[in-house]
């Protein structure tokens, strides 16, 4: 009743598009009513109506995302809501949910798996810090592209590392400012210290030839269980290893997610998508 008496202008007017609330208020009837009305799925809120929001919010499909709302997700993704137009990318919320559908919804709509957070300055990808308690979904994101080479990438090297401010519980969130921060810096916090050795393992899965700065060492060091993961690093890499890197790295990250469909042996493609 009310979409043929509707003015889209008085709507732009506004600020706030009725898929905004239909997304927040998780109504998926209405939200899907809307999108076959021709209602721009990419409409973004006003800046005054983003500024009510701490993360910024723009789009209907954050909404979603913020409430777990995998079939309005979909919805929105199917009817080509751009994944990557928020300030904080909608990825680092489904990650930091844990939702591993979700994030495979994102990726496979060409959200961008190496986007950074705005108010947090790290040396390397976003969505690593959201799951380093969470090697399962590491690994999803390793598989599909995340730039793994730059958790080594240290500017102190095999110098002493000057202390590390660390992460205190709640700087996983979404809208604060912190200081540029390197992955050896990161993992070494006491709320994370524990997992750095299965992560720093599974990342190396992932890498050529690397060396481990002192601070990572240290780290590795202060479990004995975790020798054998420092040992990894003191050979150069397999050739098995370095020619899937570099067959992955031709496929670039569109390509990864359509390994599954090269004509090529089941068991190349497990070995290609780090499945064996």
């Amino acid at each position: 009743m009310l979409l043929p008496v509707t003015s889209e202008e008085r709507i732009r007017q506004s600020g706030i598009s009725p898929l905004h609330l239909a997304a927040q208020y998780n109504e998926d009837d209405i939200l899907e009513v809307l999108i076959q009305a021709g209602y721009d799925v990419n409409a973004p809120l006003s800046p005054d109506q983003s500024r009510m929001y701490q993360d910024q919010r723009t789009t209907a499909l954050y909404f979603a995302v913020s409430n777990g709302n995998e079939d309005v997700v979909e919805m929105l993704l199917e009817a080509g809501a751009d994944p990557n137009q928020d300030k904080f990318n909608p990825l680092l919320v489904a990650v930091r949910q844990g939702n591993v559908q979700m994030v495979r919804l994102l990726l496979e709509h060409g959200a961008n798996i190496n986007a950074h957070m705005p108010n947090c300055q790290l040396m390397f990808p976003a969505v690593v810090l959201l799951c380093v308690r969470y090697p399962a979904m590491l690994k999803l994101l390793l598989d599909h592209g995340c730039h793994a080479p730059a958790c080594f990438q240290c500017q102190y090297g095999a110098n002493s590392h000057p202390p590390a401010k660390g992460l205190r519980k709640d700087d996983l969130g979404l809208a604060r400012d912190k200081p540029c921060m390197q992955f050896c810096e990161a993992i070494s916090a006491p709320s994370v210290g524990s997992w750095a050795g299965p992560i720093i393992s599974l990342l190396l899965d992932y890498v050529g030839n690397v060396r481990l700065c002192a601070g990572l060492t240290r780290l590795l060091d202060s479990q004995p269980d975790w020798a054998t993961v420092k040992d990894r690093t003191k050979g150069p890499p397999s050739l098995k290893q370095l020619c899937r890197l570099q067959i992955r790295q031709e496929a670039g990250l569109k390509g990864l997610g359509l390994l599954g469909t090269l004509p090529l042996p089941s068991r190349l493609i497990r070995y290609l998508r780090h499945d064996e």
